[in-house]
């Protein structure tokens, strides 16, 4: 088994961090590592479904009323309700539970402990994972101690935790963080941005919907049968060459819809889970606040290419639904 700690979500007014590499999607879903050249991607089986969890009685202290359950529940029944993904998750008991601790239990576990004092971390999300990518466990420590949490959106004080658990879910879901969005003038979390984006919500910002890369990457992980989603691949050179952590960018501005990729050292990308529509291609520098650190692992390496000019707009992909649009290239300068 491997096993992988990662400061996943939540990160207030920063970025957040992973030690799992990622492969082509922007939705990104873990990859641990290349083996015989193909990427190792972290998923639950699908005859895991649903993960069922156990979470700390009465979960947060901010909250006496019961809203805080409410607002997990919906965090899990998003995930869960996605059309053309089979993934599925929800609360099977309220116990005391501790994260970290591999047991055969998925923990979510609230503290108040002493010793998160002055910690850094909204939520951290712990994974036990085989060899072959399979995970076989998922942890999540909440922070009850340091970040105060309530769940009308929109409020001055405190962190919406549907907002939190949201994003979170993903992660023990398999994915990590996105560079699919960005920051308005006063440093708040675009609307349009992915759940998963790398830079979390604030006081008062909430982002309580799944976005479309967010729910192309579930559909992506965990397709259906039958699924009526489509797929654009090709490769991002540079004068020839692989541009190896492009971010490419197919956007549909009519359905309003933005999905992305990265690509992997070889410049090949594939954006799968995708509607039927006209899409815009783009390519794009990892640039901070979303750079090659917030992705971490394979991403971290020296040839990541963040020089390039973006590329905008550069080709236009119709698909059909179920169609599949493959070698299309964008040459970058």
């Amino acid at each position: 088994m491997i096993r992988r700690g990662r400061i996943a979500g939540c990160v207030l007014a920063a970025v957040a961090a992973s030690v799992i590499a990622a492969p082509a999607p922007a939705y990104v879903p873990s990859t641990l590592d290349f083996l015989a050249g193909a990427p190792v991607v972290a998923h639950w089986d699908a005859s895991s479904f649903p993960i069922t969890t156990w979470v700390t009685p009465g979960l947060t202290t901010d909250i006496t009323d019961g809203s805080d359950r409410v607002a997990l529940d919906r965090a899990m029944a998003a995930w869960s309700g996605v059309a053309d993904s089979g993934a599925a998750i929800f609360v099977e008991r309220e116990q005391q539970v501790q994260a970290n601790v591999f047991d055969g239990i998925n923990a979510i576990e609230f503290s108040n402990s002493g010793a998160l004092d002055g910690a850094g971390f909204v939520t951290l999300t712990f994974l036990l994972i085989a060899a072959d990518g399979t995970i076989e466990e998922a942890d999540m420590l909440v922070n009850d101690r340091v970040f105060g949490f309530t769940t009308s959106a929109g409020g001055s004080v405190g962190l919406d935790l549907e907002t939190a658990m949201l994003r979170e879910l993903g992660r023990m879901l398999g994915l990590t963080s996105s560079p699919l969005g960005g920051l308005d003038g006063d440093r708040t979390v675009l609307e349009e941005s992915a759940v998963m984006y790398s830079v979390s919500r604030g006081v008062g910002e909430s982002a309580r919907s799944l976005r479309p890369d967010d729910v192309a990457g579930i559909v992506a992980m965990y397709p259906v049968a039958g699924t009526t989603r489509g797929s654009i691949s090709g490769r991002v050179t540079r004068n020839g060459s692989a541009v190896f952590g492009a971010h490419v960018v197919a956007h549909d501005p009519v359905q309003d819809i933005l999905v992305g990729a990265v690509t992997l050292p070889d410049g090949t990308y594939r954006i799968d889970g995708l509607p039927a529509g006209r899409y815009l291609l783009e390519a794009l520098p990892l640039t901070a606040p979303a750079g090659p650190g917030t992705l971490g692992g394979i991403f971290l390496r020296e040839d990541v290419d963040t020089s390039f000019q973006p590329s905008f707009f550069a080709v236009t992909v119709r698909l059909g639904a179920g169609q599949s649009a493959s070698g299309v290239s964008v040459e970058v300068g």
